[in-house]
């Protein structure tokens, strides 16, 4: 039974990173800048984003945006890097969230996101009063990947993703937290 859980988790780890490659429009294998399995680099920047980080559609009502977009961006603390959230999908019961890390500087870096070794304590999106944290599967492991370390040339991306629950339909705006970034915050929610 193990093996076919296993099986199943890389499966779907699989099916994610591709999907993930596929919106980021790069992250093969002779990208640099990724360290952990299930983080796919890419070199692409925003498109659709104000200076302030704002989405380029004021309306709340518009479309959703095509994948990659950047939805909301932040500066990380005391780093060159910038937290740009691209998806906020909300389909069978799981709100799947991605963040693309960005190398915004001149020379090559490194950040280490406290991820408590994939307990993810402190990576969470909130919808009123309530608290959603990263889904485990069955055996505990976190359904995102279990460390968030990027070391990054210029220029050069990591996209990380979690699941988590999802809030009900009636919520259509989430906050997104996680260490070193200011809050993501009236996330609007898109259904898959």
């Amino acid at each position: 039974m193990k093996s076919n859980i296993e099986a199943s988790r890389t499966r779907w780890v699989a099916l994610l990173a591709a999907l993930t490659l596929a919106a980021c429009g790069g992250g093969g294998p002779d990208e640099e800048g990724s360290e952990d399995t299930g983080i796919s680099a890419a070199s692409d920047a925003p498109e659709s984003s104000d200076p302030a980080g704002e989405p380029a559609a004021a309306d709340p009502a518009a479309a959703a945006p095509p994948a990659g977009t950047v939805i909301q961006a932040r500066n990380v603390d005391a780093s060159p890097f910038v937290a740009e959230l691209t998806r906020a999908e909300r389909e069978d019961g799981v709100l799947t969230i991605e963040v693309r890390i960005r190398n915004t500087g001149s020379e090559s870096a490194y950040h280490s996101f406290e991820t408590k070794h994939g307990q993810y304590e402190k990576f969470y999106v909130t919808a009123g009063d309530q608290k959603y944290f990263v889904l485990k599967d069955t055996e505990g492991e976190p359904l995102a990947p279990k460390y968030l370390s990027p070391n990054l040339e210029p220029g050069l991306a990591v996209t990380w993703w979690g699941k988590y629950p999802a809030p009900p339909a009636s919520v259509t705006e989430i906050d997104f937290i996680m260490p070193d970034v200011t809050p993501f915050e009236d996330v609007p929610i898109t259904e898959g």
